[in-house]
């Protein structure tokens, strides 16, 4: 029997009873995203001749995988994930079909535009779906703690993996070719996932049809409070991704991009398996204002970097805080989002980390450009704190509010 103490494992995570066959279905599924990113904006290139059309369409997908999640949350959580979770999957495996096929017959630019947004239209939420689903695979807190952990490290090495494994696809097969593994990827996943009888789908009563018309979560200041530092470090994340290969380039070492990037997510991991093994009293937002301001101040430090050894180091050492972050917060959204709403409450962390990334790319671009890399680190960072601050004095303000 898997422990339920203080002292349980990862290994007694996935000994839990139907644990292993859902967790690598949804893996399954979770793969296909990292691997749609590159052959969509090469097969939208090749079939259209035009860098601008391809960037267009892969922001249609982005936009759409991003600020419609909530909205797919809250169909899961009102008519039941299973229905849901296989119409989305089945639409956004049959769009990427569609996609393959016109990219590869050389259909208009607009349709080829149009189709590139479906698939992030229909997205299927397979990782708040197995974030909400760890609470009742799992007998404990403790194991729970664990489970999330796990779940954060492994979706690290996912977005790790997969790029570099479609960059080596498309030396090997063309872009729209490409596109039928992702399409694959998510509709055998999903259909797994489903088949178990953990996911059976829940019966929608009354109570999840009020839910429906609820008032919405960010009408709650306890909620926009946890998600004040998932945006703050998302914030920091996006100029990650864009300063340090600027900064690299000023350091005259291109080739390090890649190695720099990995040991960023790398850090992360380390990081995730390190928080899931730590016994914790501290409440869930003290615990996320002091791991977001330890992330910001660590990515702070990239901007004093001199080397491309001292960037990795100190962008590694970043990395450590970034998943505890989103662990801590997807629990506390798990408790949030009560039977009802869980998976869109937990749905919303990973909207409020894509939001915030989306904007720190924008603005570090923007301040790379106009300024100098290393000012573009600090000044980010200290956009991302004043986010942290205000979560601070949010949950003060309501600690010191006399109850009724």
């Amino acid at each position: 029997m898997p422990a339920t103490t203080l002292f349980a494992t990862y290994a007694d995570v996935l000994r839990l009873k139907h644990v292993p066959f859902v967790f690598s279905s949804a893996l399954t599924g979770r793969f296909a995203y990292p691997l749609v990113g590159l052959p969509l904006l090469f097969a939208i290139e090749q079939a259209t001749q035009s860098f601008s059309a391809a960037g267009i369409a892969v922001g249609a997908y982005g936009a759409g995988a991003g600020f419609l999640a909530p909205a797919r949350a809250r169909l899961i959580d009102r008519f039941g994930r299973r229905l849901v979770l296989l119409l989305l999957s089945s639409v956004f495996g049959l769009s990427l079909v569609a996609l393959a096929l016109l990219t590869s017959s050389g259909a208009p630019v607009w349709l080829c535009v149009t189709v590139a947004g479906l698939p992030g239209a229909f997205a299927p939420p397979l990782g708040p779906t197995m974030r909400v689903a760890w609470a009742s695979l799992t007998p404990t807190p403790v194991l729970l703690k664990k489970a999330l952990s796990l779940d954060a490290v492994l979706e690290e090495l996912l977005y790790l993996v997969g790029p570099a494994l479609s960059g080596l696809l498309l030396v090997i097969i063309e872009p729209s070719t490409a596109l039928l593994i992702p399409a694959a990827l998510i509709l055998v996943g999903t259909a797994l996932m489903m088949s178990s009888p953990a996911m059976a789908a829940t019966p929608v009563d009354a109570s999840r049809r009020d839910a429906a018309s609820a008032a919405p979560l960010l009408t709650e200041p306890r909620f926009i409070a946890l998600l004040l530092p998932v945006l703050a470090v998302g914030l920091v994340v996006g100029t990650v991704y864009v300063a340090v290969p600027a900064m690299i380039a000023t350091l005259g070492n291109a080739a390090a991009v890649g190695v720099v990037l990995a040991l960023f997510a790398a850090g992360s991991a380390v990081g995730g398996l390190a928080y899931g093994a730590l016994q914790i009293t501290v409440s869930s937002q003290r615990q996320l204002v002091i791991l977001a301001i330890l992330f910001i101040m660590a990515s702070a430090g990239a901007g004093l970097a001199t080397s491309t050894i001292s960037l990795g180091l100190v962008i590694s050492a970043a990395g450590l805080f970034l998943s505890p972050v989103m662990i801590v917060a997807y629990f506390a959204a798990n408790d949030f989002g009560g039977t009802t709403r869980q998976t869109e409450s937990t749905t919303w962390v990973n909207t409020a980390h894509n939001v915030g990334a989306a904007a720190g790319s924008a603005l570090s671009g923007f301040l790379v450009e106009s300024w100098n890399v290393s000012s573009t680190f600090l000044t980010t960072a200290a956009a991302a704190a004043v986010f942290v601050a205000l979560s601070a004095g949010i949950s003060a303000r309501l600690w010191r509010r006399p109850s009724a």
